[in-house]
């Protein structure tokens, strides 16, 4: 283990290698990012490859969990003169004699507090900023102030690419990044599948990411292509396929999908999307009969289309949510992890018809998995 050296570094020393970074999936860093707003210790900033979905974790944390406002502030759109503050000359009394003074003015859309409530200043793109606007950030990050600009009670939070994804992020010297705890973003199904399925996310696209042959798709960054397999493209490709409508392995709805995704993604999506058409009956299995097929791929599909259907459910809502906790109850060993998204999916869709819900059952199968 390398011994503590003392701090020799200079300004112009960078941070070159990100590899060792502390990673976070999204439930982690939602957790995390809570803690140290209530001490408002230390400032944290989140870096990850394009469209990972760092903004929404961010959103998550802190507009959805802790309903408190956040102040968004595009790094990139600012000279580091801007960050100060325009110059303006005023009159002053000095030793008895008029002179006249700079003083800094904040622009009108810098972010400041939201009167006497609390809130965050989230910093986007941070290293993706000149050199010289990153260090103007260096006193808001720690003292909350930056000539005429005062953020007051805003908890700063920072995110951006990192510079290996070849995305326009620069190296940051080691002054700023002393300033920040740095947590890197990694996917996780699980939590996006949360999301996706409060989001309204096209069905087939939430199973096909789940299942052995489209887990490896969720987030497949490669900055040697401008098109790429992400978490936000996928949203894009979700969108896509509803707005063109149902129709199955339509030319229309490829290309759409190819534009979002990528040529190779869209070929392996809509190769799966065959499934859907081996599904057993949706119906029949609402209406109580437990229908189980060998295929994994099938399953992923069935366990998705029930979920869907749940969630347009007006009337009803409890029996079609514990008709769909028992089918899962009782689901064949090898899909055990398909019961578990069922129950996480049910909650997620509507918290309080789900603990109304008999649950002894499910639970005493599903609690490892679903804690």
């Amino acid at each position: 283990m390398p011994q503590y050296q003392p701090n020799v570094t200079t300004e112009a020393s960078k941070i070159t290698d990100l590899s060792t970074l502390n990673r976070y999936t999204p439930s982690e860093l939602v957790e995390t990012l809570i803690a140290f707003y209530k001490r408002k210790k230390p400032v944290p900033i989140i870096l990850g490859s394009p469209g990972c979905g760092k903004t929404a974790v961010v959103y998550s944390a802190f507009r959805d969990i802790l309903k408190i406002p956040v102040a968004v502030f595009q790094a990139t759109l600012y000279d580091p003169t801007e960050i100060k503050g325009l110059p303006v000359f005023m009159e002053e009394t000095v030793d008895g004699k008029i002179a006249k003074v700079a003083k800094f003015l904040p622009f009108a859309d810098m972010p400041a507090a939201f009167g006497d409530e609390q809130g965050v200043l989230f910093i986007d793109d941070l290293p993706h900023a000149p050199q010289a606007t990153q260090n103007a950030f260096m006193r808001i990050a720690l003292e909350g102030i930056a000539g005429a600009w005062k953020i007051g009670n805003l908890f700063v939070v920072g995110a951006g690419n990192r510079t290996k994804d070849r995305a326009g992020a620069k190296d940051m010297q080691t002054a700023m990044a002393n300033r920040f705890c740095f947590m890197e973003f990694v996917s996780d199904y699980s939590d996006w599948r949360s999301w996706a399925v409060s989001a309204n996310m096209y069905p087939p696209i939430i199973a096909f990411l789940g299942c052995p042959h489209g887990r490896d798709w969720l987030n497949r960054f490669d900055p040697s292509k401008q098109i790429n397999a992400t978490q936000r493209s996928w949203e894009f490709a979700s969108e896509a396929m509803v707005a063109l409508g149902q129709r199955k392995n339509d030319a229309l709805q490829r290309k759409a999908v190819a534009g979002c995704v990528g040529d190779e993604a869209m070929t392996k999506f809509f190769g799966w999307i065959n499934v859907y058409s081996r599904l057993p009956d949706i119906d029949k299995i609402i209406k109580g009969d437990n229908i189980y097929s060998d295929d994994l791929d099938v399953m992923y599909a069935t366990v998705s289309a029930l979920v869907s259907t749940a969630k347009q459910v007006e009337k009803g809502k409890k029996a079609v949510f514990q008709r769909l906790i028992d089918y899962a109850e009782k689901m064949p060993d090898t899909f055990v992890e398909l019961g578990a998204f069922m129950g996480k999916d049910l909650f997620k869709i509507d918290e309080d018809v789900f603990i109304k819900l008999s649950l002894d059952a499910y639970q005493e199968r599903y609690e490892p998995l679903v804690v």
